[in-house]
């Protein structure tokens, strides 16, 4: 499992094998009742309060990959359980949103920019201290790669169909537009 924790962060985030002891909310929902199996996260929030989030595997794809990050927010953390993504606050574990890349298949943290970038089959998107900051269109009809990301730009590779060879891609990471 990938932890990236390159942004500045208030809190204290460990993956654990099983339950620890404080609050458990399940997510998705932040249900405190009971939940679905996923990755078991202990959270210390800046506080000083420890509770525990159960982040549900994604069902949509066997390939989605598991990890936990900063944001850039230093209060919020990501977690991505089997390519779904779940960004929580680390003060109030009610306050989380889902991420809007299904299913997660690459995540570039970029420090310099101050944001987190979601990659699914078809598109990006990127997320700032406040939210999502922008959104691609669609850059292929199935799966990219990402192959280097500078300090203004991501770069990367589709399958044309058309050609039948790999094409490259370039995204301004100021504004999500396509440069090439």
């Amino acid at each position: 499992m990938i932890v990236d924790l390159t942004f500045q962060n208030n809190y204290g985030v460990e993956v654990m094998e099983e339950f620890g002891s404080g609050d458990r909310y399940y997510y998705p929902g932040a249900n405190t009742q009971g939940g679905r199996d996923g990755i078991i996260v202990e959270v210390i929030s800046s506080e000083g309060k420890n509770w525990i989030g159960v982040f549900a595997f994604g069902e949509i794809s066997a390939t989605g990959i598991s990890a936990l990050y900063s944001t850039p927010d230093p209060n919020k953390f990501c977690v991505v359980s089997n390519g779904s993504g779940y960004i929580v606050s680390s003060n109030n574990p009610k306050d989380w949103q889902e991420v809007k890349a299904i299913p997660v298949m690459d995540v570039r943290s970029i420090k310099n920019q101050k944001i987190i970038v979601f990659a699914d089959y078809t598109e990006l998107v990127a997320y700032d201290e406040v939210g999502i900051k922008w959104r691609t269109g669609r850059l292929t009809y199935d799966s990219f790669r990402i192959t280097e990301v500078t300090e203004s730009s991501l770069k990367g590779t589709v399958w044309s169909i058309r050609n039948e060879a790999d094409e490259t891609f370039e995204i301004n990471l100021a504004t999500g537009a396509q440069i090439s």
